[in-house]
C-alpha cells in the first residue's frame, strides 16, 4: 500500500484493511527547500500538459499528500530506499508501512506506484517511473482511467473526455468535490462506509491540493486563466463566490444563504478545537505594491462568532486580528497591511475560534473589501470619492511602514515611523468621522 511511509509507526498498520491503492498521510512533509518544491512542481506542471493534462495543480494536490513532493530517498530519508534512479543519484523513495524495508514491497516514487514487490511494481509501470517525469507521466495515465470509472463523475467515457473534466476542475467550482471524492476513493482506496478512516484521508488531499495553490498561485498553475484576477492599484471587493476565494473543509458543513454582501454568504459552526477543520480563504494578489485596507462583511441576522480571528498574510508576515462579527451590519475594518505583487498573500478565517462546539455558533464567510491607502475610499461599487465629502488618505512611505491594530480601538505604527506619520492617523480618525462611516477597530 504505497505511500503509508509514516508508517514507521506500527500502529499504522492498523490501517491497512481500507487501501486497495495509494493511501495518503496527513502531515506528511519531505526535506525539500522551498525553492526545490517549485522546481518539482513545475516538473509536475509541465510534464502533465505534455500529456493533455493543463491542470497539474491536481497532480502536485495528489503527490504533496503522498511524498510532500518528494521522489528521492535522499529528500525523505525516513522512507524506504527503492531502486535506484538517474534523477536522484541514488535510490527513489519507497513506501515503509507494507512490511520492513527489505522486504522491498513499498510503493515507489513521488506517486507511490505499488504493485507488489518493487519487481513487480517495475515490471506492471515501467522502468520509467523511477525518473521524475516518468513518475508524473505514469500518474496521469492512473488518473485519466481512475476519472472514467469514477461513480462520482458523470459523461466521462474516454481518456479525452477524462483529460478535458479535469482541466475545468477549481478548487472553487462544483467539480473539485467529485473529484476528491475520485481520489480519496480510487487512488487511495478508501471507499466511504467501508474505510473508518474516510474522512481524514478526503481532507488530506483536498487540503494539500488547495495548500499547492496556496503556495505557488494560480498564475504557476493557470498562467493567471484560473479567474483569480489582480487587484487593480483602486482596490477590489474579493466576494465568496469569486474564483480568489477558496471554502475549504467539509463541504458538507459550509452553508450558503441568500443574504449579505451581494445577496450571498457562506456560514459554518465554530470549535473550540485546537484545530481548524473549516475554513475560509480570500486570496489576494495585487497588480501594484502598497499599503491596503482590508475590510470583512459582517451580516448581524447570520453572523454570531464574538471571537472570529482573521490571519492576514502580507509582506511583514502573518496578523491575527480578532474580530466581534456581531457588532456591525456591514464592512469591519481588519486593519491596514503592507502587500507586494507576489503570490502567497491572504486572508483566512478559521472556524476554531475557541467557542464551544456545543453553543453551535455561526461563523459567516462573505465579501472582502481591499482598499488602497492613499487612494479615494471604495463605496461598495467599486473606486469612488468618500460619502459625504470625505476625504482620502494620504499614502504613508519609509521602511517596514505599517498600522497594526490594537485593542479599545487604538492604532499602533511600525518603528521608525511614529513622529513623521502621526498626523496621517488623526487624518484617518478624522476622515472616517466626517464622511459619516463608524468603523470599528477590533482584535
Amino acid at each position: 500500500m504505497s505511500s503509508r511511509i509514516l508508517g514507521l509507526c506500527a500502529s499504522l498498520a492498523l490501517l491497512a484493511g481500507c487501501f486497495a491503492e495509494p493511501i495518503s498521510i496527513a502531515g506528511v512533509r519531505s526535506e525539500l527547500s522551498a525553492t526545490e518544491r517549485q522546481a518539482r512542481a513545475e516538473i509536475i506542471r509541465d510534464e502533465a500538459a505534455r500529456r493533455g493534462l493543463t491542470n497539474g495543480l491536481l497532480l502536485a494536490g495528489i503527490a504533496s499528500a503522498e511524498t510532500g513532493l518528494a521522489h528521492c530517498w535522499s529528500e525523505a530519508t525516513w522512507a524506504c530506499q527503492g531502486p535506484n534512479s538517474a534523477d536522484c543519484g541514488g535510490p527513489v523513495i519507497a513506501g515503509s508501512a507494507d512490511g520492513p524495508c527489505a522486504d522491498e514491497q513499498g510503493g515507489l516514487g513521488m506517486f507511490q506506484f505499488d504493485a507488489g514487490t518493487y519487481a513487480e511494481t517495475l515490471a506492471r509501470e515501467g522502468e520509467g517511473i523511477l525518473s521524475v517525469a516518468g513518475n508524473v507521466a505514469a500518474a496521469v495515465s492512473f488518473v485519466v482511467r481512475m476519472v472514467k470509472r469514477s461513480r462520482y463523475i458523470d459523461g466521462v467515457d474516454t481518456d479525452e473526455e477524462a483529460l478535458a473534466w479535469m482541466n475545468e476542475v477549481r478548487t472553487t467550482n462544483e467539480l473539485f468535490r467529485p473529484w476528491i471524492q475520485t481520489v480519496t476513493h480510487y487512488y487511495n482506496g478508501c471507499v466511504p462506509g467501508s474505510c473508518s478512516v474516510y474522512e481524514s484521508r478526503y481532507m488530506s488531499y483536498q487540503e494539500n491540493c488547495e495548500r499547492m495553490l496556496e503556495e505557488l498561485g494560480d498564475v504557476f498553475w493557470y498562467g493567471g486563466a484560473s479567474g483569480c484576477d489582480a487587484i487593480p492599484s483602486a482596490g477590489a471587493i474579493i466576494e465568496e463566490s469569486d474564483a480568489c476565494f477558496i471554502a475549504g473543509g467539509p463541504p458538507a458543513f459550509w452553508r450558503s444563504v441568500s443574504e449579505g454582501h451581494e445577496g450571498g454568504l457562506l456560514w459554518t459552526n465554530a470549535t473550540d478545537r485546537d484545530d481548524a477543520a473549516n475554513y475560509a480563504v480570500w486570496n489576494l494578489r495585487f497588480e501594484e505594491s502598497g499599503e491596503y485596507q482590508i475590510e470583512a462583511y459582517t451580516d448581524e441576522r447570520w453572523a454570531e462568532s464574538r471571537q472570529a480571528a482573521y490571519l492576514v498574510t502580507s509582506l511583514d508576515g502573518t496578523d491575527s486580528v480578532v474580530v466581534d462579527q456581531t457588532a456591525m451590519d456591514g464592512f469591519q475594518s481588519l486593519g491596514i497591511f503592507r502587500f507586494g505583487t507576489g503570490e502567497g498573500q491572504r486572508v483566512r478565517l478559521n472556524d476554531n475560534t475557541g467557542e464551544p462546539n456545543s453553543g453551535e455558533v455561526a461563523i459567516v464567510a462573505d465579501a472582502l473589501r481591499i482598499t488602497r491607502v492613499g487612494m479615494p475610499m471604495m463605496n461598495d461599487g467599486g473606486a469612488g470619492p468618500l460619502p459625504d465629502g470625505g476625504l482620502p488618505m494620504e499614502p504613508v512611505e519609509g521602511p517596514n511602514a505599517s498600522v497594526r491594530v490594537l485593542p479599545e480601538g487604538g492604532c499602533a505604527v511600525a518603528p521608525g515611523a511614529r513622529g513623521e506619520r502621526a498626523g496621517l492617523y488623526f487624518l484617518l480618525v478624522a476622515t472616517m468621522l466626517w464622511g459619516g462611516r463608524r468603523i470599528r477597530f477590533r482584535l
